[in-house]
């Protein structure tokens, strides 16, 4: 009897630390949202499905409408759906050197160009719901993205160096990914990678997955979800270590500086976008818990430094951070408020913040 008491009084303390602590979905909210019909489960990302074509404000690669934006590269498939919306794949035409939809004549001359990772090329986010089409919406400023996944900051100045030899334009927008943009050092990377594109013949944007999902799945997904909160508690005594190799940044960064001080280019700016480790921990914010979070910490420690060594080669620095925080749910900003790329409003929301900090 007081076995089974202590028992209960366990559980509850572990469903009070989920509540109060872990801003993440579980997997029982997700299933039993409306109007899914299948689920997917991929390693930790849970994916929704649905049976019949939805509608969904995007433009196709094959719509007449975009046909006539003048890209003149080959058709990209981004083999996305299956791992981000689960609903519709990301198509899109490149340009001449393999980028995401830029038209020939931006490269003689631009307004300003996008550097960055993944997200700045918008993730399986079609056209208008993509970063550069939100720009052109909300300002007037003409933009070359140069965008590309899986590279990190050395790998994105040599892209940059390489390809705007010869290119006019009167500044730059460098995006700064906390979750991994600082994994790749300058010693490795010695010159930027061949972009170019094949063609991709099979278009279609709807997603038809099946996958089984079984009972032993199933149970170590809700161990894990059970222990989530606690988890979190439990990170309070963990030591993080530096993220960022401060030396080898500053060194980009200087070249990168030499590189704009040559084209006599002054507006800079370095936009920070935070992870979704972080932004998932929005919870503790309730209850004056956040900063004191050593993995929140770690990223805060990543943040200064990047803005550090931003504002000393003439970069302003636009902190993202309140931009998401200041949502009611910060989450909702990611497909199914799990560790994806943004959705829509995430990429809406990231231009505005950029638009909001651009000079006259």
């Amino acid at each position: 009897m007081i076995f089974s008491f202590f028992v209960f009084i366990f559980l509850i303390i572990f469903q009070i630390f989920n509540i109060l602590f872990s801003g993440q979905p579980r997997y029982w909210e997700i299933v039993h949202e409306k109007n899914f019909e299948k689920i997917n489960i991929d390693r930790e990302k849970i994916v929704q499905l649905k049976r019949k074509r939805i509608n969904l404000p995007y433009i196709s690669v094959l719509d007449e409408k975009y046909t006539q934006l003048g890209y003149q590269g080959s058709i990209k498939n981004g083999l996305c759906g299956a791992v981000e919306n689960g609903n519709i794949e990301l198509f899109y035409q490149t340009d001449i050197y393999g980028f995401r939809e830029n038209i020939n004549e931006r490269y003689i001359k631009s307004d300003f160009v996008l550097l960055g990772d993944s997200f700045t090329n918008s993730t399986c986010e079609n056209k208008p719901n993509d970063l550069k089409s939100n720009l052109l919406e909300t300002t007037n400023n003409t933009y070359l993205n140069l965008g590309r996944n899986g590279t990190d900051y050395a790998e994105q100045f040599l892209i940059f160096s390489h390809y705007l030899k010869n290119t006019e334009f009167k500044g730059v927008i460098w995006f700064f990914y906390e979750g991994n943009d600082y994994e790749q050092k300058s010693y490795n990377v010695t010159k930027p990678n061949n972009y170019k594109l094949l063609l991709d013949d099979d278009i279609n944007y709807e997603i038809n997955l099946n996958h089984d999902i079984s009972f032993l799945f199933r149970f170590k997904v809700w161990i894990a979800e059970y222990i989530r909160g606690t988890s979190v508690v439990l990170k309070f005594f963990k030591k993080y270590s530096d993220l960022l190799d401060k030396k080898d940044y500053e060194l980009v960064h200087k070249n990168m500086s030499n590189f704009l001080d040559q084209k006599n280019i002054k507006q800079r700016y370095l936009v920070y976008i935070p992870s979704w480790q972080k932004i998932s921990l929005y919870k503790l914010k309730n209850l004056n818990l956040y900063d004191k979070h050593p993995q929140v910490s770690q990223l805060n420690s990543l943040k200064k430094n990047v803005e550090e060594v931003s504002k000393k080669y003439g970069f302003k620095f636009i902190d993202t951070d309140d931009y998401f925080f200041q949502l009611k749910n910060p989450l909702s900003i990611y497909h199914y408020k799990l560790n994806t790329h943004f959705n829509s409003k995430g990429y809406k929301i990231l231009s505005k913040a950029v638009s909001d900090n651009l000079s006259d």
